[in-house]
C-alpha cells in the first residue's frame, strides 16, 4: 500500500511504500547562507523527518545531494561525515547542479527504511 504524507499539491513531502520512505528534496533556506549552517539543518530536518514516520539516520538507504557550487562539496562532506555513524553510511550521490532558488545552498533527496520494531 502506497501512503502519501504533506503535500502541497505539487508533490508529497513523504512516500511510504511497503517499509520504505522517499523524501522529497529537504532544504533549510531559513537557516543562514552558508553552505555547513543549511546542511547541519537539513540533516537535522531529515532526522526529524524519519523519526515521525518510524525510521532513522541509520537506515537511510540512499541519498541524492544537490549543491550549487563545486567548492560547496568539501565542507559539506565535513558536515555529512560528521553527521553519519560509522558503519552506517547510505549509498550517496552528489551532483552539481542549479537549484531551486539561489538562497538554496544544499537540497537532499532521501530512500530511507522504516526501522524494524
Amino acid at each position: 500500500m502506497i501512503q502519501r504524507f504533506e503535500s502541497n499539491g505539487r508533490y508529497h513531502n513523504v512516500i511510504r511504500y511497503d517499509k520504505l520512505l522517499f523524501l522529497s528534496g529537504q532544504t533549510a533556506t531559513e537557516m543562514g547562507d552558508d553552505i555547513s549552517s543549511q546542511s547541519r539543518a537539513v540533516l537535522k530536518k531529515i532526522e526529524n523527518i524519519l523519526r515521525q514516520h518510524g525510521s532513522d539516520k541509520r537506515h537511510i538507504l540512499h541519498a541524492d545531494v544537490y549543491l550549487p557550487k563545486q567548492d560547496m562539496v568539501q565542507p559539506f562532506n565535513a558536515v555529512w561525515d560528521a553527521w553519519t555513524e560509522k558503519g552506517y553510511e547510505p549509498t550517496r550521490a552528489c551532483m552539481v547542479a542549479a537549484l531551486g532558488r539561489p538562497q538554496i545552498l544544499v537540497e537532499i533527496v532521501v530512500i530511507a527504511a522504516i526501522a524494524d520494531t
